[in-house]
């Protein structure tokens, strides 16, 4: 089952609980890991020991900013989970991918992203880790230590058990080269990660215009329109978009 946390900021952040404890999902900033550790403790039947992995569908600062902060208050074996490009980003072998639509693509995304903003904190960044522009790339300090780290997949696959109840990671590069998606067929939900956006109330999502790949993002979308049917699509900003058959075919694409 997956538990949106409501106005936490510019990136969207969900916990799935299952039999096998809890995943939190893009902490995309201090006030998210704040408002994350406020969602456990008010629902009844969570609790923050129960946190086994936390993860993020992309390493872009808004996606990641808060992991430490929510980290520090798990308990020991708890680990983060990135796709296998992230080690290179951390060692210096691999560098951040570069995104192309600033104007077109982030621009209006942010600005929409707004009015989930609710206080200071949901504007303050662990570090400057995961900012795709020159220069800023090869800022990939994380503010914990890399045995913390596990990483995901190995390039030969790009569908593939998590290790957490039946919640499968698909590999959707498009946004940039490292995104993910996280994947129950038993319930049919999907977190798209910035695959997909929904800026809209009510809305039916549309491919980000912000990414790395056109070509890629297109691809990747008629991929998984081909391989599963879910039945709501979470995405990485916005409202949740639901479908009796398959969400992903509401999706707009580009025109």
């Amino acid at each position: 089952m997956i538990h949106t946390i409501p106005n936490c900021g510019f990136a969207c952040s969900y916990i799935i609980s299952g039999d096998e404890g809890l995943m939190v999902v893009d902490v995309s900033s201090i006030g998210t890991a704040e408002d994350v550790v406020a969602y456990i403790n008010d629902t009844p039947g969570m609790k923050l020991d129960d946190i086994r992995y936390i993860t993020a569908t992309h390493f872009h600062i808004d996606h990641i900013g808060g992991i430490g902060h929510l980290l520090r208050q798990c308990p020991p074996e708890t680990m983060v989970l990135f796709h296998h490009f992230v080690e290179g980003y951390l060692t210096g072998t691999r560098h951040i991918s570069l995104i192309r639509n600033w104007c077109v693509g982030l621009v209006p995304a942010s600005l929409a992203s707004t009015r989930y903003i609710r206080r200071f904190s949901h504007l303050k960044f662990e570090s400057l880790a995961g900012i795709p522009l020159p220069g800023l790339r090869r800022i990939v300090n994380v503010p914990y230590e890399q045995n913390k780290i596990r990483y995901l997949g190995d390039g030969k696959y790009t569908r593939y058990p998590i290790g957490f109840d039946d919640w499968e990671i698909i590999e959707t590069p498009g946004h940039t080269e490292d995104s993910v998606s996280f994947y129950s067929e038993a319930s049919g939900e999907l977190i798209s990660g910035d695959l997909i956006l929904n800026m809209e109330k009510n809305g039916c999502g549309r491919l980000n215009r912000f990414h790395w790949s056109r070509e890629v993002i297109i691809k990747t979308y008629h991929v998984l329109c081909n391989t599963i049917k879910p039945k709501v699509i979470y995405p990485g900003h916005g409202e949740i978009i639901k479908s009796n058959e398959n969400a992903l075919l509401k999706v707009k694409t580009f025109t």
